[in-house]
């Protein structure tokens, strides 16, 4: 019979691996509710109105990556290709607009049919924060305080860099994608054939081209910074000020955008110190039209979202060694007795416990020690008569006979 494989650009998670995505999603998480975000889950299908009227119909994702169907009852859906736009459909749709505290955290896989390779899949998990507020340059610097913290805790903000920019707001941007169109137009020849499909389309994607006959073409290209408005100019400068008094490093990247049409202002990505050719892990910035543009309020957004298979990536491998503990009965007959007892612990966070079944007691002594167990509880007829359990630790072999009902104080102190 053939064998039947994962779809192309999807992995099955186990092992070491679904132990690292555990650790990020967790220890992010704790840094989330630290900071009163609240959880928030959004179907993983969507209507495509959701990301054709926020991600820009000339983004790549609605252009050339997101998985688009209608379903037998004739509606026009999508698999969730981001979780920006997903929540603040989700506002709505909820009435949370009014709700005094806007501020959201989530975790979950996306989907996008990109050329599959080294921390991009066509599935992949992605956690992100979305703040909700008035707007004001203190949720800007919020935002990228929350995932300088996360990188923190995951030890790796030492290697990566953090590069800011502002879009300035809609008609500064407006002015400033009128120049870029006339500047690329004079160098179009040289342009690769993707960035000249762009020029027209959405001028601003050229910036973030990653061939290298574009990059220099780009170097020379005009700055955004020199078509702001006062108050755009403003907004940014408040939002390094306070960077700087927070004590978190960063430059400016006067070329760097974001690759959705709803951002405005401030734009932010952590990346990798090493050149590869996927090292931007964390990235975000601010939405001011978003809610807006799927029936929502006029409210201010700001945030962000990391991959975590990226992130795993740059993890060194995350291991919460926990003690294995193994039941063995020595007689099949005794099985049940041991069941009872499995049942009756209590979940501890350092331990795992496990039970062994078949085979003769020699060779179940035999398969503990290959699970590297810690030590071994096992339950024979001498012991029954007594109400007790032998205790075995497998590295020093001493052994002690306990009551059952006291098996749990035990394992407190083992």
């Amino acid at each position: 019979m053939q064998k039947i494989n994962t779809v192309k650009g999807t992995k099955d998670l186990y092992g070491q691996n679904l132990i690292d995505h555990n650790f990020i999603s967790e220890t992010f998480i704790k840094v989330c509710e630290s900071k009163n975000y609240n959880q928030i889950s959004t179907p993983i299908i969507e209507n495509s109105g959701v990301f054709k009227k926020t991600l820009g119909l000339t983004s790549d994702i609605i252009l050339k990556e997101m998985y688009n169907f209608i379903d037998q009852g004739g509606d026009d859906l999508v698999l969730r290709p981001e979780g920006t736009a997903a929540i603040a459909r989700a506002l709505v749709s909820n009435s949370l607009q009014d709700e005094l505290n806007k501020k959201f955290f989530y975790y979950g896989p996306m989907f996008r049919r990109e050329k599959p390779q080294s921390g991009r899949l066509r599935q992949f998990h992605q956690i992100g924060i979305e703040l909700f507020d008035e707007k004001v340059f203190f949720n800007d610097v919020e935002a990228i305080m929350m995932a300088h913290n996360f990188l923190e805790k995951i030890e790796i903000r030492k290697n990566v860099d953090l590069e800011i920019n502002t879009l300035g707001n809609f008609d500064s941007r407006k002015k400033y994608k009128n120049e870029l169109i006339k500047f690329f137009k004079t160098k179009e020849s040289s342009l690769s054939v993707e960035s000249k499909r762009k020029i027209n389309l959405n001028p601003l994607r050229i910036l973030d081209s990653k061939i290298e006959n574009d990059k220099e073409i780009i170097q020379k290209a005009p700055k955004l910074m020199d078509f702001l408005d006062d108050d755009s100019l403003f907004f940014f400068k408040e939002v390094e000020k306070n960077l700087k008094v927070l004590g978190i490093d960063y430059t400016i990247n006067p070329y760097l955008v974001r690759g959705l049409d709803y951002y405005n202002h401030t734009a932010f990505e952590f990346i990798t110190s090493e050149d590869k050719s996927q090292n931007t892990i964390l990235a975000g910035g601010r939405y001011d039209g978003l809610v807006s543009s799927v029936g929502g309020k006029d409210i201010s957004g700001v945030g962000w979202a990391a991959g975590v298979e990226r992130i795993v990536m740059n993890i060194k491998n995350f291991e919460k060694k926990k003690k294995i503990i193994n039941f063995i009965s020595q007689t099949d007959q005794l099985n049940t007795k041991l069941l009872e007892i499995y049942n009756s612990l209590q979940i501890n966070e350092d331990i795992s416990f496990n039970i062994l079944y078949t085979g003769s007691f020699k060779k179940k002594i035999i398969k503990a020690n290959k699970l590297n167990s810690y030590g071994c509880f096992i339950l024979g007829e001498d012991e029954i008569k007594e109400n007790k359990i032998l205790w075995k630790n497998m590295d020093s072999g001493k052994q002690e006979s306990i009551l059952i009902d006291q098996i749990n104080d035990f394992i407190k102190i083992i």
